[in-house]
């Protein structure tokens, strides 16, 4: 399906309402790309690393509305206009910029760059590709648009390798911040008999649902919900967070596990990771650590 996109150059101030009359004039969605957003979180560090290219301010906003192409461009822009001056909104400033996208080209661009990898005896293969695993691969199925968690990235690819070192047969396994799923999908491709995948973020309880019914595990147990309501501890917990949420929740998954059991961890920036080893080593011992560029990972047994 195409659609005919509107992109409007504006001011922090107005861009809230831009979107607001873009939206009245008929726009099925709008975007923002607004360097005033990056910089708030910069100043207030939500981050555990940002590319250097953030660092550079850029000028001014834009907001982009997407309409069917049923509408034309003089339609849109009229009707923009007026919604715009009622308002409050001084056009005479304001400029736009109309383009025609595929949705179809948009959404599964991407697609064509993601092909099947190992990771270890796992390998990982999106749900579109017909591959057959060769003697010793373990399949996991994945579609990857769904939530964060392909396996591609330093972070996850060494969670996954660091699960293949534990006897994860016949344990219960607990996907702390699950994503995609793709971690406690592979755990429970590894002999887990019972794996219970937790996120505070709805659409990563869809993603991880939709992923575990391509692996053909039928009711996966999802949580969407505070972990510390869950009773019965976990000989393992996996977490691919961040360094700053991983200190914050050293205690969560302390007490999420069995005496004895594992935490695996990671998406530590390596300038953290000394920081993370000081606050989970008051609790635990140190069993692995795995490092690929300036990522690391851990696994700690209590």
């Amino acid at each position: 399906m195409k659609f005919r996109k509107i992109t409007v150059r504006c001011t922090h101030d107005e861009s809230e309402t831009v979107a607001y009359a873009l939206h009245e004039c008929g726009s099925l969605g709008e975007v923002f790309d607004d360097y005033n957003d990056v910089k708030s979180v910069l100043e207030e560090k939500r981050w555990d690393y940002a590319d250097a290219s953030l660092f550079n301010p850029t000028d001014g906003c834009t907001v982009s509305g997407f309409y069917q192409t049923e509408m034309s461009e003089g339609e849109i822009a009229s009707k923009f206009e007026e919604c715009a001056r009622s308002f409050a909104i001084d056009v005479s400033h304001i400029v736009s910029e109309f383009e025609t996208i595929d949705s179809a080209e948009w959404e599964n661009e991407w697609k064509k760059y993601y092909k099947p990898f190992n990771i270890g005896d796992i390998v990982i293969i999106p749900e579109w590709i017909d591959y057959k695993p060769l003697g010793g691969d373990i399949p996991v199925y994945l579609n990857p648009g769904l939530a964060f968690g392909t396996g591609t990235h330093e972070t996850t690819s060494m969670c996954v390798h660091l699960m293949q070192k534990l006897d994860l047969k016949n344990k219960r396994v607990l996907d702390f911040g699950c994503g995609s799923g793709i971690l406690g999908i592979c755990a429970h491709k590894l002999g887990a008999s019972d794996v219970l995948y937790a996120d505070n973020d709805e659409q990563a309880i869809t993603a991880t649902a939709y992923n575990c019914k391509i692996n053909g595990i039928t009711a996966p147990q999802l949580v969407c919900d505070d972990v510390r309501k869950i009773k019965e501890p976990a000989d393992v917990v996996i977490a691919n967070i961040t360094a700053d949420v991983l200190i914050a929740v050293a205690p969560i998954i302390k007490s999420a596990l069995k005496n004895g059991g594992y935490a695996v961890i990671s998406g530590i920036i390596s300038t953290k990771a000394d920081e993370v080893q000081a606050e989970y080593s008051k609790d635990f011992t140190l069993e692995s650590v795995e490092r690929k560029n300036e990522w690391s990972a851990f696994i700690f047994k209590l």
